[in-house]
């Protein structure tokens, strides 16, 4: 090999190693740069996040507050008036405008827990208010049944809370660097 020619070889050699070497740096840049602005997203998504999941439990909390004696013993039979009744009603319709600031907030098992805890609270007085019926129409069995529903319906709730509240806590922790 003459040296004209080892020369254009070395000189195309230094080329394509800087060639290289510019785009190995321009990638890893990039990804320093995508690693810094997710992590930034994440930091401005938390507290708005947050805010949403704190007053959804708050709400929640309201409605278990209002519902723990069903969820005591099935043969229990606290007292309902209208004015209990109301409160649950108010509570769940509260728990429902409240659920979609933390459903938007996401991510998608918060949201899915955010919903399953909106259906259970729903549910729950719909077995209240069938319950109240059936007490005064003295509907014997149905009573028991409905009493049975309702205790059922008051520890599903409770249990969809504290899953809420345990999806809601992972989210809130995760970095992303899972």
């Amino acid at each position: 090999m003459d040296a004209g020619l080892a020369a254009v070889l070395g000189a195309l050699a230094g080329s394509v190693a800087t060639i290289g070497a510019a785009l190995a740096t321009g990638w890893a840049q990039r990804e320093s740069a995508l690693i810094t602005v997710r992590s930034e997203h994440r930091r401005d998504r938390r507290e708005p996040r947050q805010n949403a999941y704190k007053e959804f439990i708050s709400i929640a909390h309201r409605m278990r507050n209002l519902t723990a004696a069903w969820a005591v013993d099935v043969n229990l039979t606290p007292e309902i008036d209208d004015t209990r009744e109301e409160a649950w009603s108010q509570t769940e319709r509260t728990l429902k405008q409240v659920a979609t600031d933390a459903v938007l907030a996401g991510p998608t098992p918060v949201a899915k827990a955010a919903i399953e805890l909106t259906q259970s609270a729903t549910q729950l007085v719909i077995n209240l208010k069938t319950y109240r019926q059936c007490v005064a129409e003295g509907q014997g069995r149905l009573v028991r049944e409905m009493r049975r529903q309702l205790f059922v319906s008051a520890t599903e709730f409770d249990a969809a809370l504290s899953g809420f509240m345990l999806i809601a806590q992972s989210a809130l922790d995760d970095d992303g660097s899972l």
